[in-house]
Formats: structure tokens, sequence, C-alpha cells
């Protein structure tokens, strides 16, 4: 069933449920209550939290709260479809996976169905940039963000960095980082569209890797009058390629008019034969963080507002987001890298591939989804670091899935593998192994969640485990 296209303004005096009471659908409420014709709103969620008390101290009954569990028996049927009787529209928030039970339950029942990224696209459509990808668009949409901001334009920043759309303040422009789970709903495009990488992601929430693909892409459903996406990524040249075979797209990579161009150690972004930023100026490291400059720069020149002198003293004032190849200061001389957000195999493979060290120590492994490490096993044998270090969760599986690797490769420089019952343990045998000058590097190719409650507390961990381990000074 397609996505309605709905407008805020649809919204208003009618009875809406917002389902998900975490970030997003706070600020959704808030939002349409606050309105002069304001909705008729009620909360829906399926177990207790910090965000149902949340909701409850900001609206009282003036938006109630229901708790139902997922309509699993018909007793839980019925006090849902009660609940959904006077219901004209739902507002789904991230949280609720389009193959769960309730999502299908709400639409069996004829529901409008929508997302507050869905209104908000469709009301603002033409002054939105949208930015997606399997990984690096968080620094792209805030590169796009720096840049236009850099250029004089009052320009909002928001999406799936944690920062609700519902909640932005008014802007003459808006740079948004799309989820899939966020494409999933939208019934418009945006003006201009990003697309940075591809490869299976949250197959749990969509279901399957056609699935994903498709809602992953389906913001260039609605007629963006530009797109631009990474050339250099064969997944998504070739899917949007099978998809979308008579869209006009500018591609952003090898053999491009918006390119890299290497000349020893030294590269260069480039348009055509313009040298627009040396690369060397920026504190970002990592060729894919430098093809996602040259996304980011495309794209803010496609909005029309880019201010071209500006582009160099921009990008070179631009600061790495934190827990993305994060450097950490040590005493010691020891580089510590906070790359907590590598999330999966591709973002931890292309951050060893960024990073040279003779005596790398690796910590990597989180919660294991059942995704394929291929990509990260290849990339291990080519970048041979010298200490791997197993996290708890699939750490100790990864360890052996590299060890396997690397014993039946041919012959190559010596890697030492292990396995850390703890961040703190792990950090112990970093600074064993490690000496001033060399990187311990924190990408863990997999999820935070069942150690930690977030990627942001795993990287505290990490922090903590480095300041209680530094060695004393002698007074």
């Amino acid at each position: 069933m397609p996505n309605p296209v709905l407008h805020l303004a649809d919204l208003d005096s009618r009875t809406v449920l917002v389902v998900g009471v975490a970030r997003e659908g706070l600020a959704m409420a808030q939002r349409l209550l606050s309105r002069a014709k304001p909705s008729v709103v009620r909360g829906l969620d399926t177990t207790e939290s910090a965000h149902t008390t949340r909701w409850r101290d900001t609206f009282g009954d003036t938006a109630p709260l229901h708790l139902l569990a997922l309509p699993g028996d018909e007793a839980a049927q019925d006090q849902l479809r009660e609940l959904l009787a006077g219901v004209e529209i739902a507002v789904m928030s991230p949280g609720i996976p389009a193959t769960s039970e309730l999502y299908g339950f709400i639409h069996s029942l004829g529901v409008s169905v929508t997302s507050g990224s869905a209104l908000f696209v469709a009301d603002h459509r033409s002054t939105l940039l949208g930015v997606t990808g399997s990984k690096g668009k968080s620094t792209t949409s805030t590169l796009v963000h720096h840049l236009l901001s850099d250029s004089g334009v009052e320009v909002s920043l928001g999406g799936n960095m944690g920062i609700p759309l519902q909640g932005l303040e008014p802007a003459h422009y808006h740079v948004v980082e799309f989820s899939s789970y966020q494409c999933h709903y939208l019934a418009t495009s945006p003006d201009v569209v990003v697309l940075t990488a591809l490869f299976p992601e949250h197959l749990d929430w969509h279901g399957s890797v056609e699935a994903y693909y498709a809602d992953k892409l389906s913001i260039l459903e609605h007629g963006p009058r530009v797109v631009i996406a990474a050339s250099d990524d064969p997944i998504l040249r070739a899917e949007i390629t099978r998809r979308y075979p008579h869209r006009e797209l500018t591609w952003v990579g090898h053999g491009q008019q918006w390119h890299l161009e290497s000349e020893g150690h030294d590269s260069w972004i480039m348009r055509g034969d313009e040298r627009l930023f040396h690369t060397g100026e920026s504190s970002v490291v990592g060729t894919h963080n430098h093809l996602n400059m040259a996304l980011a720069l495309a794209g803010a020149a496609a909005t029309g507002l880019l201010d071209e002198s500006v582009i160099a003293s921009s990008l070179a004032s631009f600061r790495p987001l934190p827990n993305r190849l994060e450097k950490i200061h040590d005493p010691s001389g020891i580089v510590f890298v906070n790359d907590s957000l590598a999330t999966n195999p591709h973002a931890a493979a292309a951050a060893l591939h960024s990073l040279e060290s003779p005596n790398m120590v690796w910590l990597v492994g989180g919660t294991d989804r059942g995704v394929d490490y291929s990509v990260l096993v290849d990339q291990v044998l080519r970048s041979r670091p010298a200490h791997i270090l197993g996290l708890p969760g699939n750490g100790a599986t990864l360890v052996e899935l590299f060890r396997q690797a690397l014993d039946n490769a041919p012959e190559g420089s010596v890697v030492h593998t292990e396995v850390a019952e703890s961040m703190g343990l792990a950090i112990t045998l970093a600074r064993k192994y490690a000496t001033a000058g060399d990187i311990v590097l924190l990408s863990p190719g997999a999820p935070s969640f069942g150690q930690y409650q977030d990627y942001q507390a795993r990287a505290d961990d990490f922090r903590h485990a480095i300041e209680s381990t530094t060695p004393k000074e002698n007074p």
C-alpha cells in the first residue's frame, strides 16, 4: 500500500495516534498540540521506559498514553482495535519495524499511516537536501550544513543523527539525514538527494535485503530535482541503475566530474580539472571521508546557495563528528581512535583502510546480527593489523573468523589475535602492545546493543578505560 501524501495541516483537528513515544514521537506530539488547530493526540507504546515516563510528565491527560503488547492474542487485538476505532491517522516512529505485527495490524484496519519525517518532507521539499546511505550519511549531511552555514545561509540540520525534524526551528533551508526507516514512509522526495553507500543493513527491521534496498532508495521515488551518488560503490550504482534506469544523476568518484585526485601522499577534491580543496588541510582522515567531502560539495553546489569563495576555509575548519575516527589525546603518545559508530562490517573496513600504523591494535566486536563479514575479512587480509582484540559479544567469533582467514592466506606480516572480556581489559592489553605513535582503534563493526545502551555509551566506556589506565607521572 503506497504511503499517502500528507502535510502537517492535514492533521489539524483530527484524531492522531503517535506510535512509539521516544524522541521523535514526543517531538511529533508537541508539534501537533502547538498548532492553531491542534490535533486530538493519543500515544501508543509497547513497554514502560524512560520515554513513556517523559511523555506522561510532558502531556498528562492532554495526550493520553496507552501501553499495549504486540497484538499476538485476541485480547490484545481487541484492545488495539478499540483504541484505533476513532483514529484517523497513525504517525509511526522509526523504532516500529515495518515487519512488526503492530505495523501490520494498523495497516489492516485501513488507518492512514505516515511519519514525522514524511510530513516534514512534504511541507519543505523545495528547500530540503536529504542524505542517506548505509555509511557516511552523518558526516556528509553535517558537511553540507557546515558549507551552507559558512555561505551565510540560515540552514537547519536534523533527522537520523538524533534531532527530530518536527522539533526544528524555521529556517531558509534544511539539511536532513535519513535512515532507511525514515525513507520507508516517504511519500515525497527532497529537492536534492545525496546517496553515500549501499550494503545490507537493518534486515531485522526491513525483513530482507531486497526490502532494505527498496526502502533506502525510495527517497528517489517521487522525483527529486537533483540526485548525487557515489559512483565507486558497486551495489549503490547497480541498484540505482536497476530500479531507476532513466533517472539522471550526478555521479561522484573515479572518472566523474566530481572526484578525488591523488598525487603521492597528497589528494585534492576536484571538479573537472579544477582543484577545489587539498585534503591535507583537513582534520578529517580517510579516503572514504574525503569522498564524503566531494559528495557534500556537489550537494551544496546543487542547492544554488553555496558561496564558492568559502569552500577551502569551510572544509578546513570542519571537525570530525564524535565517534567517527575521532582521535583521543593520551600522554603516552599512543593514538587512540574512537570509531564507535562503525556498527557494520563496511564501516570498520573503511576505518582499517584509512589508517596506517605498522603496530595497530584494533578492538572489534559487539552485537551479532548475523550479517556477512566477508568485506571485513578481505580488509583484514589487506591491512593485517598487528593486534586484533575481540570485544564482548561476537568479538570471539570474529577473532576466530579472522584467524582462520589469516592462517589460510599467503604468508604475510604476523597478526596477533586475542579475546578481551571487557573494554577495560582490552585497553589494558592495548597499552601492553602499543607504544608512542601507534594507533589503538575502536572500530567494532557491530552494534552496541546488548553490552551498552547505544554507540555513545560504548564510546564513553572506551574513553573511561583510556583515562583509568593512563600511566601516572612521577611527582
